[in-house]
């Protein structure tokens, strides 16, 4: 089958590599569509960072092992069942459209019996979805409407990561919102702000094709904040107060900084993107002492995507879509990394 891997640190392949087989417990999957993620060029480029400060509880986290695909990218996925191992115990058929989680957690652990199974002390990682077949446990197969296409099918993962983020965010009805970064989960966080009850949602943006989507897909204000004053739009959409929610999506730490200036009094800050590992920022804790402010991060997707699903045929996804075939995989890697597409899906 044909498989994106990395050959080595900054070089990315499409190989011949042999199918891969289902454990009795497994199900066999034959890939639809593939997504590329904000991660996965970090991943192909291995970049890392400094480490944090030294004496930090539990730090650093364990490593968790990749029980298939080790050297095939890709975590978000959609497809349709091929084979099924003769211990799965799940309603499953041949033929039945799905698409998958990729951490399968232990369920035993202290993290998964206190309701935070996303640091699961012995999860397993199903990632090589970049392929043209991939394996995966039937806890984290998830079927879909028999009339969702499969591309749209192909944002379960992105999109659970979003409903946690709003799991935090707390949006009430009639909140403000900022949303920096329009990429896949920025756009799908716009979407699901609007459905929150959000009366007025800002995202900034440089990209001028995000910011037209932005617009189109509901959002009050659109800002490129590299040739104009975002503090100035602030301000004139709520009023001089500040937003009540503000959800960083950029992966920029000088934004993430910034956020803390653009909320509103009792307001909450989320950084849900992926940041330079051991960077920091300084916080004014004075200013948010004074303004009661409350910093929040989002990380990954807990007891996310069955309602996530739920929520797929509710939202507007297909002007997010860019497709490649798998096979130029190179290429679109190259293309996401110019900031060109929102969400580009391969397909083998």
């Amino acid at each position: 089958m044909k498989a994106v891997i990395v050959k080595e640190a900054g070089v990315l392949e499409v190989q011949d590599l042999p199918e891969p087989e289902p454990e009795p417990d497994q199900i066999k999957i034959k890939i639809a569509y593939a997504g590329i993620c904000g991660s996965d060029p970090k991943v192909v480029d291995r970049k890392g960072g400094r480490a944090p400060t030294n004496g930090a509880i539990g730090w650093p986290p364990k490593t968790a092992p990749v029980s298939a695909g080790t050297k095939i990218l890709g975590h978000e996925a959609s497809g349709t069942i091929v084979q099924i191992g003769k211990n799965v115990k799940g309603n499953f058929k041949v033929g039945q459209r799905v698409a998958v989680n990729y951490r399968n957690t232990c369920g035993a652990c202290y993290y998964c019996t206190n309701g935070m199974e996303h640091f699961c002390e012995n999860v397993n990682l199903y990632r090589g979805l970049m392929a043209e077949y991939a394996i995966s446990k039937e806890s984290i197969v998830f079927p879909l409407p028999d009339d969702l296409p499969l591309d749209v099918g192909a944002f379960l993962e992105p999109l659970a990561v979003a409903v946690h983020t709003f799991d935090v965010a707390h949006v009430k009805t009639g909140d403000s919102v900022i949303i920096t970064g329009g990429g896949s989960i920025g756009l799908l966080a716009l979407q699901l702000a609007i459905r929150s009850g959000a009366a007025k949602v800002l995202v900034s943006e440089p990209i001028a094709e995000k910011r037209k989507l932005a617009k189109k897909l509901g959002a009050d204000v659109v800002v490129d904040p590299f040739n104009e004053n975002l503090v100035d739009a602030a301000n004139k959409l709520t009023d001089g107060r500040g937003f009540n929610v503000c959800i960083e999506e950029s992966g920029d730490p000088d934004v993430a900084k910034q956020l803390i200036l653009l909320a509103a009094r009792c307001g909450t800050i989320l950084w849900a993107a992926t940041y330079p590992m051991g960077l920091g920022v300084e916080v004014p804790i004075d200013y948010m002492f004074s303004r009661e402010l409350s910093i929040r991060s989002v990380f990954l997707a807990p007891y996310s995507f069955t309602r996530a699903v739920q929520m797929l045929p509710k939202l507007d996804l297909k002007p997010l879509i860019t497709v490649y075939p798998l096979k130029e995989a190179v290429k679109a890697f190259a293309d996401y990394k110019k900031g060109k597409g929102v969400k580009i899906l391969l397909q083998p």
